[in-house]
């Protein structure tokens, strides 16, 4: 992991070494200059973010654009996440059902868990 002098040097950090992110991101509070060299923080953030990704992923999908930012309102995470349930049972038909079935397992258990109980104390009145 290092950094080059100048600006179009990136980053190294090796694929995925969260502990090399960790240490660049903390190191740019230690050294000022580092944040200069980028322009900015965020700048800063941004190529430790890409690095700790790795070219692979930036290069063949999962991860975010450099050039196309995204906002992520919460309406977008609704929509992504009905899309991708909706995928996900259409790909998996069986999942829906199990998903159901889980879910009225607890319900079951929650409410025999409530009326089994046996109290050792008395009520006060």
């Amino acid at each position: 992991m290092s950094t080059a002098g100048s600006r179009s040097t990136a980053i190294e950090i090796r694929e995925g070494d969260w502990k090399a992110y960790l240490y660049c991101i903390n190191r740019s509070k230690e050294t000022p200059a580092i944040i200069e060299r980028y322009g900015s923080a965020d700048a800063y953030k941004r190529a430790c973010a890409l690095a700790y990704l790795g070219k692979r992923a930036q290069l063949h999908g999962g991860v975010c654009s450099t050039r196309h930012p995204h906002v992520m309102t919460p309406q977008f995470i609704a929509d992504l996440e009905l899309t991708n349930r909706t995928a996900r049972f259409n790909r998996y038909p069986w999942l829906r059902a199990l998903m159901t079935l889980l879910a009225e397992i607890e319900q079951i258990q929650d409410q025999i868990s409530s009326t089994n109980v046996i109290t050792l104390v008395p009520s006060s009145k």
